[in-house]
């Protein structure tokens, strides 16, 4: 198992990253604490040239490199995918699909590209935007074997908004996000705080059905205070306990601590970022964990 990071494009010259790190090499200092990947958000308005600088430096430095791409509340995203014409969510995720090729020709290795599902206004025909889901990633999967075979789009649960948000969220819920991943025939990323806070707040699940367990290949972890992406120091995500399911299920995949700079800040700063490694480090490097 691979622990990685949330690590963003520029990185190097942030201030909040270096008010996080201070003068250290940033890089340098993951690796020897024993983090082994990272996960980069992108965009519409992410630079090719700056991104593939960014992965070319990560790869450098031996880091596995993934990818995250955000669409919501604009046209990229998959409620609007069309396998026809100019469609922007299509071209826009078929850049990215390249660019992650590239990615896992640098680094001799499979490159996720995790994907949240569509989302869409509170008065949207769900079943619409899942089949819209359903129909992005279907293509989604195809380009990927097609195209660059070493790439692999997965979808994401997400979280559920609240009852006071105009939005709706497909892949919101095990059941559904399982009902996507089998018919568009990709897999899945399941993040520990979304399903903490939808089972909270909603009941939903806690943890995936027996079903959808082979199909989880990438995973988020992080704590939750209040809202999400929090260091896992607050004891509200049984995150030792979703591990232990994944070491016994046989995952053997990536683990990203999807916890923004800020938010480390919050909390204390440096010696949070640590500890949050160590603990989790630890415990996947821990012999018991595979008796």
């Amino acid at each position: 198992m691979r622990i990685g990071i949330k690590l963003e494009i520029g990185f190097l010259e942030s201030k909040v990253y270096r008010q996080l790190y201070g003068e250290r090499d940033i890089l340098k200092c993951l690796k020897e604490w024993g983090i082994k990947a990272v996960e980069t958000p992108i965009g519409q308005e992410t630079d090719h040239n700056v991104l593939m600088e960014h992965i070319y430096q990560c790869c450098k430095a031996g880091m596995h490199v993934s990818l995250h791409p955000y669409s919501e509340n604009t046209p990229y995203n998959p409620a609007f995918f069309s396998p026809k014409g100019n469609n922007p969510c299509r071209e826009l995720h078929q850049r990215f699909f390249a660019l992650a090729a590239e990615a896992a020709r640098q680094q001799q290795a499979k490159t996720i590209v995790n994907i949240h599902p569509a989302a869409g206004p509170r008065e949207s025909s769900r079943s619409m935007l899942v089949d819209q889901s359903v129909r992005f990633f279907e293509w989604a999967g195809k380009w990927c074997r097609s195209n660059a075979p070493a790439v692999c789009p997965v979808a994401e649960l997400q979280i559920r908004p609240n009852p006071d948000e105009s939005i709706q969220r497909i892949g919101d819920n095990f059941t559904e996000l399982l009902d996507i991943v089998t018919n568009s025939q990709v897999d899945a990323c399941w993040d520990f705080g979304h399903g903490l806070l939808n089972s909270q707040r909603f009941g939903l699940l806690l943890e995936p059905p027996l079903e959808l367990q082979p199909r989880i290949v990438h995973v988020h972890c992080h704590d939750v205070n209040g809202d999400d992406h929090h260091p896992l120091i607050f004891g509200n995500v049984p995150w030792k306990r979703f591990l232990r399911s994944l070491i016994e299920w046989g995952f053997n995949d990536t683990v990203i601590l999807e916890i923004t700079p800020e938010n480390f800040l919050a909390a204390g700063g440096l010696h949070v970022l640590k500890h949050t490694v160590h603990a989790i480090v630890e415990y996947v490097e821990d012999d018991s964990l595979l008796a």
